[in-house]
């Protein structure tokens, strides 16, 4: 043949073939961990994940501590496995600790005792957040939150960031933690709690000279069994506090309260710092709240509301009076209420509250309204009058009160540049369609907690 190019090559054996690709597999099996990292690197969390089932060498660099610095453990009912090879796996190495806990289950809470000793041996860890599905553990030994609180006090000397997740439990023990931390290190600091019965309320203080010493915070989450002047004038070698979040379960007999004075003052000392108020359970103080709690000087941006069991209309007008420029998002939940007039505001006699906000509180983004009754024309104007600066608006289809729903909905989300829909009953925690269903802590913690992300 004169042309050699147009000859066709000899095909190799079907045998030839299997045993290259056999070594071709063998080939990246083997390859140097320093090469696999490099590719790694390379990839995004879940491609790394897919990339890791291409042999047991692979899965295994998938583990890599380098890659798990930030490790959000869960530790439930129902993943028991799970928990234990993430407690084994990465108890000692991970640098950033966000442990989901159920606590009404005394394995869990085995489970969770199990971490904590973990990561009392790791040297690595700066932060600790606790998430717990409850306010308080479920135990019957003593000796379990004995060993909880040892271990918890004798991790908090090397972190940066902790919070205790509103238990109860953990909240009797301020003083010790704020003993044990490092204060120059702190920059998150959760010690805010969630009180399970208020009709046992008991006060608790930390010394307010601790707090002088952690001048590196940013974020800080107190009860207001806490805060008065006094302890604003503590902050004030705080000059990188961002966010002051407060949990006001009830007002104490003999509380002092803030005054307006030291509210400017502690402006004048954090001018980027902004105030959350919580309010949980708080059936009687809900009512004197505008006049023993709030204070015009307030840099507030976010007030929750949560099973109170009524409205202060004096409250929401406030918001609108004297927060116009910081206030931000506005969350008031309650179980809904079977009967139509449940919420009566008298529009003849006052502008709606929340078209109020709408209209003058200019970084006004988030409406979350569980529980009361209101009027379809009024979530209208809400939504016209911000339009696409109204990032949240939740409402249940079954609280609105009109006869055009639909054409509400359309008007709503025309303004608002996005998909909007009232949501539907069968889409509401169960708490929140009765108060004897469920469990109100599994429903409010997620929004407390997000205070401090």
């Amino acid at each position: 043949m004169d042309n050699l190019a147009e000859c066709s090559r000899p095909k190799k054996s079907k045998s030839c073939s299997i045993e290259y690709r056999n070594n071709l597999k063998s080939q990246w099996a083997f390859l140097p961990s320093v090469v696999l990292h490099q590719v790694f690197d390379l990839l995004d969390a879940e491609d790394r994940k897919n990339a890791s089932s291409v042999c047991r060498h692979w899965r295994e660099s998938l583990f890599h501590p380098k890659w798990w610095q930030s490790i959000k453990f869960k530790i439930e009912h129902d993943n028991t496995p799970k928990a234990k090879f993430y407690t084994t796996t990465f108890g000692r190495t991970a640098t950033e600790a966000t442990i989901a806990l159920y606590c009404l289950s005394s394995h869990c809470i085995h489970e969770f005792i199990l971490l904590l000793r973990q990561l009392h041996k790791n040297n690595h860890l700066t932060r600790l957040v606790i998430e717990p599905s409850h306010c308080r553990f479920d135990v019957s030994d003593e000796k379990d939150i004995n060993e909880i609180v040892d271990l918890i006090l004798g991790i908090l000397p090397r972190l940066s960031a902790f919070s205790l997740g509103g238990l109860e439990d953990l909240a009797q023990y301020t003083d010790c933690i704020l003993g044990t931390l490092t204060p120059l290190k702190v920059k998150l600091l959760g010690l805010a709690s969630i009180k399970d019965d208020i009709s046992n309320y008991e006060e608790k203080h930390f010394k307010l000279d601790l707090i002088s010493f952690y001048k590196n915070l940013q974020i800080l989450s107190i009860d207001y069994d806490q805060l008065s002047d006094k302890f604003l004038y503590r902050l004030e070698e705080a000059k990188n506090l961002q966010r002051l979040v407060v949990h006001l379960h009830a007002i104490p007999k003999n509380h002092p309260g803030t005054t307006n004075l030291a509210w400017k003052e502690f402006k004048t000392s954090h001018p980027q710092c902004m105030l959350r108020l919580t309010v949980i359970h708080a059936n009687s103080a809900i009512q004197d709240l505008h006049v023993e709690v709030l204070r015009n000087e307030m840099p507030l941006s976010h007030f929750k509301v949560f099973f109170c069991e009524s409205v202060n209309i004096d409250v929401l007008h406030e918001l609108s009076t004297f927060y116009a420029r910081t206030l931000r998002s506005v969350v008031w939940i309650d179980s809904l209420s079977k009967y139509p007039h449940s919420w009566a505001i008298k529009v003849s006699e006052s502008p709606d509250p929340f078209v109020l906000m709408s209209w003058l509180c200019t970084q006004f983004q988030e409406l979350i309204l569980y529980g009361y009754k209101y009027p379809e024309e009024n979530l209208v104007a809400i939504g016209r009058l911000k339009g696409t600066k109204m990032k949240n608006l939740q409402i249940s289809s079954s609280d609105i009160v009109s006869c055009r729903v639909s054409s509400a909905t359309k008007d709503i989300a025309n303004n608002l540049k996005s998909a909007w829909n009232p949501v539907p009953s069968e889409d509401l925690h169960p708490v929140i369609l009765d108060p004897n269903y469920g469990d109100s802590d599994e429903f409010l913690l997620p929004f407390v907690l997000a205070d401090l992300q």
